[in-house]
């Protein structure tokens, strides 16, 4: 039950989950690194990714009157994160490439909005 009621409470505050991925990413990428990420090269990058997408997701649930201000805002943020961990991380360094990355991600969640948006307006069913 109580999780019923934090799961209907977080409903009700978009912008509280938004934020609290906010420090949840922020404290990822600029906690110092044991060791590299394991798996297939570069997947760092999918990492990157991956996290930039939920963040524009999360963003726009929460701002979605004022999404162009968030996308650059969420670019902003990304290559900042970058020089931040460049200047104040010793095992982790600023990378043009992540930086890239966090804006694959930002785009790929705005074209997937923008296609459920389009889908929900036209309310006509995909072909594959």
């Amino acid at each position: 039950m109580l999780i019923k009621n934090f799961i209907s409470y977080l409903q009700l505050k978009p912008t509280y989950v938004f934020w609290a991925f906010i420090g949840l990413v922020t404290t990822l990428l600029l906690m110092e690194q044991s060791h590299s990420i394991a798996g297939f090269p570069h997947m760092d990058k999918l990492v990157h990714a991956t996290l930039f997408t939920m963040l524009t997701l999360f963003g726009y649930w929460a701002y979605s009157k004022h999404s162009v201000w968030l996308y650059t805002g969420l670019m902003t943020y990304g290559g900042i994160t970058e020089l931040l961990q460049g200047a104040f991380t010793m095992t982790r360094f600023a990378s043009i490439y992540d930086w890239i990355a966090d804006i694959v991600g930002i785009l790929l969640c705005m074209l997937a909005i923008k296609m459920v948006k389009t889908r929900a307006i036209t309310k006509t069913p995909y072909v594959s």
